[in-house]
């Protein structure tokens, strides 16, 4: 059994080694370390079953993040504290620690509790085959190290989608009713168990234990399964279920994958859009064209045929496809508040996400919801424009040299755009619009003021006065003169 002593005082290390070895406690490898940082980094590299840590060194910055290695890593906990508080007996419960002590130590009380969790895994060790025979060969180190032997077990891979869900399949593996004497190793985002005495390709076991865990779990979880291979190393049937568990990303989670020619390589994959490709994509956005962009996007990545293209290729893709998006954003101002939050959270997820077809659908609504706040925008900016015209209209409709080509200007638009969106949105041709504003101002001067037909043609706009005559009367069916005697005859 290994003990990681987690202790910045290294008088009390060292007291608690000499306690180990004067009592001769059933440990047989004792790890020291004196921070977070070296605390994590060999629970996860020995695996210690028994770890005595110092609560006060754990800062509430490294708080969850330790929680989650001790979770991983070590089966149980001893918990030493200077602060007898309910916050430290809190932090106790929340690591299922089997003791916590209040410094200074009592060295009969801890030698007590190191003797009962000890024996506990005394006892266990000689329930499990696996654990007392050949043990090197079925240990952490026969992962990574070429040096052990070969052996001839069958190995399973798991993972769940949710990375968070690692210690419901430790607890879910450790009390499971294998056939055969297994060893369970939990890793930092898959667990793999080693079966030994297995015949047979081990495929129907692996699917009546997914179907098993969906019973009592709804989170999504892949096997994979190696048969016993008695000449590959434990290292080598590793390597290779990591390679298929790869292919999660394109056929999901809920399955059992077993080794298979169409998934022996990757096929090649250009990850950047080429550039009629790029033209394409900014076409579909600039027409919002929400079917177009979908049948595309199904197209590329949800129709994969095997032999699949390596995964972060396949991600570089998307990253290739998220920089047209936000030269498209950037040109509607929408590179801010929450469209920008949304673009962040799509870049996470490609980066991120285990399953391709979940960052395709997160695209696709994130892309529906841009479309809509841009087309939104855009309207918006052509009812601005003719706002704006017409504002430019109504301020200099007295200058008789006024032209379709000034206003055009004034509002950075060319004669013929803002002509067709003037027609579009308001139903009325620039000439017109002119005239009515003009001679809406005409009857004002004339029903308001005693001024002469001239200056009352002058101050509209109009260059003479014969011609603002035979205008207004095209408008109004009558002349100048006989409107402002009408107004006159009205009662006040």
């Amino acid at each position: 059994m290994k003990l990681l002593i987690a202790e910045r005082d290294e008088n009390e290390s060292a007291a608690i080694r000499w306690l180990v070895s004067a009592y001769s406690l059933p440990i047989h490898r004792v790890y020291t370390a004196n921070t977070v940082e070296q605390t994590m980094r060999i629970l996860e590299k020995e695996t210690p079953e028994l770890l005595y840590i110092e609560l006060d060194m754990v800062s509430h910055d490294d708080w969850a993040e330790m929680a989650k290695y001790v979770r991983m890593f070590c089966q149980k906990v001893i918990a030493v504290t200077v602060e007898a508080t309910f916050a430290r007996a809190k932090q106790a419960i929340e690591w299922q620690c089997v003791d916590l002590f209040v410094k200074p130590l009592e060295p009969v009380k801890l030698k007590q509790c190191l003797q009962k969790a000890a024996s506990s895994f005394v006892r266990q060790e000689r329930l499990d085959p696996i654990h007392s025979n050949d043990a090197e060969r079925y240990s952490y180190r026969s992962l990574f190290s070429e040096e052990v032997e070969a052996a001839d077990v069958a190995l399973l891979l798991l993972q769940t989608e949710n990375p968070n869900q690692l210690r419901d399949i430790v607890s879910f593996l450790t009390q499971y009713p294998f056939r055969y004497p297994s060893r369970v190793l939990p890793l930092s985002n898959v667990v793999v168990c080693l079966l030994s005495g297995v015949s047979g390709d081990m495929k129907e076991e692996a699917w009546k234990l997914l179907r098993d865990w969906e019973a009592e779990h709804t989170e999504p979880l892949a096997v994979v399964v190696l048969p016993p291979d008695g000449g590959q190393t434990v290292r080598a049937q590793y390597q290779t279920a990591l390679r298929l568990l790869e292919t999660t990303f394109f056929i999901g989670y809920r399955r059992v994958i077993a080794p298979a020619p169409e998934y022996e390589r990757w096929k090649e994959l250009d990850p950047f859009l080429t550039p009629e490709e790029q033209r394409k994509w900014i076409d579909m956005l600039h027409r919002f064209d929400k079917q177009a962009i979908k049948t595309w996007m199904h197209r590329e990545f949800l129709r994969m045929p095997t032999p699949f293209p390596n995964p972060e290729m396949v991600r570089t893709r998307l990253t290739s496809i998220l920089a047209q998006i936000r030269r498209f954003m950037k040109t509607y101002q929408l590179d801010r508040g929450e469209t920008e939050r949304g673009y962040m959270h799509i870049f996470h997820e490609i980066l991120y996400n285990r399953v391709l077809y979940r960052i395709v659908q997160e695209m696709l609504l994130f892309l529906y919801r841009l479309l809509d706040r841009a087309k939104q925008a855009e309207e918006q900016a052509r009812t601005d424009v003719i706002e704006k015209g017409i504002r430019y209209i109504e301020e200099h409709f007295r200058n008789p040299d006024l032209t379709l080509g000034k206003v055009a200007a004034a509002v950075g638009r060319s004669p013929a755009y803002y002509s067709h969106l003037l027609m579009k949105k308001r139903g009325i041709s620039f000439r017109k619009l002119l005239t009515q504003t003009r001679i809406k101002e005409a009857k004002r001067l004339l029903a308001q003021t005693e001024l002469p037909i001239k200056e009352i043609a002058h101050q509209a706009g109009f260059r003479t006065s014969h011609y603002f005559i035979r205008v207004f009367k095209e408008e109004t069916k009558r002349t100048p003169t006989e409107y402002r005697d009408e107004q006159r005859k009205e009662p006040q």
